[in-house]
């Protein structure tokens, strides 16, 4: 697999609102840039097939999540993969406008942006 992942890389995503992880799915935090600062929130994310079985995420046994990392001045969000021990990870690269098409096919809206609400 590329180091560089879309939208299509994931079957799901959301707001990890109480601690009720699904089958297949991992634990995820997007570290992200709003008005008044930078905020951490915790999702859970169904990872497609194609990211699930990359020979690099295999190589790292289970995963134990995995963390969105937007970087400053529009640069493509550093996605991390974790394995149990939280040692070794495997990086990748998402633009900012496959990022947004992910929150936007799962309906989430991150928090500090215009039109979030608690669930």
């Amino acid at each position: 697999m590329p180091n560089v992942l879309t939208a299509a890389d994931f079957l799901s995503l959301r707001l990890q609102y109480k601690n009720t992880r699904e089958e297949g799915e991992w634990t995820a935090v997007i570290e992200h840039d709003f008005a008044d600062g930078r905020m951490v929130d915790h999702y859970f994310v169904r990872p497609a097939p194609s990211l699930a079985e990359d020979e690099a995420v295999q190589a790292l046994g289970p995963v134990s999540g995995l963390l969105f990392l937007q970087q400053p001045d529009g640069a493509p969000w550093q996605v991390l993969l974790h394995e149990t021990a939280m040692i070794r990870e495997v990086s990748f690269e998402m633009s900012d406008g496959e990022f947004r098409r992910l929150l936007a096919a799962n309906d989430v809206i991150l928090p500090g942006e215009p039109g979030f609400r608690m669930p």
